[in-house]
């Protein structure tokens, strides 16, 4: 027979972009596995975990099932990662700090990982495709959530010869996407998170001017009030090398590259040390499954962006992590493999 077991505990250290929606995609599996769960959230976002613990409990869950310790990463995230009693940790944030986890594990139990880290995520636009709907696909993909997300669209990879049309296109919709109040209903992108988050952002928007990429779309703060909000970004004519091409900015600032071959969009769009999802858009089903293939990306989305179910596994290659989360991979990723052999016959002697 070969069995799965549940792993044990595991400790779940969640980030502040999605604090909720992040839990709730991790807990089902979790618990469905058979495992206990410590979560630790972002200092900066604890509420939500903390209210759903009271309607675990309201519900009828058993003490111990589900449990949270609130403070700084420094401090509770360390002990959570190099604490002998956690058999796994699942872990979603930078990977800089994904590599620190995987130090802790090394130097305490070998603990089990699973890490969803940092994305420089591509979409890829063919002259074929819709360039209304590419160009909607790719504003949402970098606006969403203030482009505060690891699958956030920050490199669109546009075949030259539409290259300039899809631009205007796109440089169109993102002056017309509705930045302020999130409790508004006319709202379509709120708030940055934090101070240190905001001034990140606008010092690589100042970043992709001296380096050189041309500014078509934003480029600097709203003042809304009641928080700290910068306008969608698009700079084009930028270069691999550049900082807004590589680093992973967390914030609603997007990349215009531009192609002649399906080699060299696949060349752009694998040019990066992440590998967490990417789409391509064009009406060649053909052409968009050879893109799919070569493109290493854990997530992949043709003709749409950020679609999918609780049903369909999550997860990174290369930097941008381990293992999946949801689906039935969701619900493995939390157990361990056991093997067993019961012999039937009578067992051979081996001494004569």
């Amino acid at each position: 027979m070969v069995l799965r077991e549940p792993v044990g505990v595991v400790g779940l250290i969640t980030p502040w972009n999605f604090p909720f929606l992040i839990l709730c995609e991790r807990i089902p599996f979790i618990l469905a596995s058979g495992c206990t769960v410590v979560v630790k959230p972002s200092e900066v976002t604890s509420a939500t975990t903390l209210m759903l613990g009271e309607i675990l409990s309201e519900a009828g869950a058993p003490d111990g099932v589900y449990n949270v310790v609130t403070g700084s990463g420094r401090t509770i995230g360390q002990a959570l990662s190099e604490h002998p009693d956690v058999d796994m940790l699942s872990f979603t944030g930078s990977t800089s700090v994904g590599r620190s986890c995987v130090h802790a594990a090394a130097d305490s139990n070998f603990k089990k990982l699973g890490l969803e880290l940092g994305g420089k995520n591509p979409i890829i636009v063919f002259a074929d495709s819709d360039l209304e709907d590419a160009a909607d696909g790719a504003a949402f993909g970098i606006s969403f959530n203030t482009g505060q997300c690891c699958v956030s669209s920050s490199r669109v990879i546009v075949e030259r010869s539409v290259a300039r049309e899809f631009e205007e296109i796109l440089a169109a919709k993102m002056a017309r996407i509705v930045v302020g109040d999130p409790l508004q209903t006319k709202t379509q992108v709120g708030a940055i998170t934090t101070d240190a988050q905001n001034s990140t952002i606008l010092s690589y928007i100042d970043k992709g001017k001296a380096e050189g990429a041309t500014l078509v779309a934003g480029g600097h703060a709203l003042d809304l009030g009641g928080g700290q909000y910068i306008a969608p970004t698009l700079f084009s004519g930028v270069t691999p090398e550049m900082s807004i091409a590589r680093d992973e900015i967390f914030g609603p600032v997007l990349s215009s590259f531009h192609f002649d071959t399906v080699e060299e969009a696949i060349g752009l769009a694998n040019d990066t040390v992440y590998g967490l999802a990417a789409s391509v858009w064009t009406k060649n089903i053909d052409k968009a499954l050879v893109v799919t293939r070569r493109v290493r990306a854990g997530r992949f989305w043709v003709n749409t962006i950020m679609a999918g179910g609780p049903e369909m596994p999550l997860g990174g290659f290369k930097q941008s992590g381990w293992g999946r989360e949801a689906g039935m991979y969701g619900v493995e990723e939390y157990t361990q493999v056991k093997s067993v052999h019961i012999e039937i016959g009578k067992r051979a002697h081996w001494i004569k």
